[in-house]
């Protein structure tokens, strides 16, 4: 998994994980919340494919991937840099 990331890329995955959901009309791919609509290329999605953050289910809908919800698990986690005493 490439974990650098443009900001777009970011923001996508910032609308994800904020609760945003990723709908597809007709050939247009837009992030919905309640009223909010923003827009996204389906470049950017596939670049986030790519990248390992997104995955493509069978059912044709994008969600974060598993491996990259346990990197920001791991990357948001304090322990990270305090060792481990067993």
């Amino acid at each position: 998994m490439k974990l650098k990331l443009t900001p777009t890329q970011n923001l996508c995955v910032g609308y994800l994980e904020s609760g945003f959901e990723l709908i597809q009309q007709d050939d247009q791919y837009f992030f919905i919340k309640g009223q909010r609509r923003q827009k996204v290329l389906p470049k950017t999605l596939n670049a986030l494919v790519s990248r390992g953050a997104l995955a493509h289910t069978e059912q044709g809908d994008y969600k974060l991937s598993d491996e990259f919800i346990e990197h920001r698990k791991r990357m948001q986690s304090p322990s990270k840099t305090k060792p481990t005493h067993h």
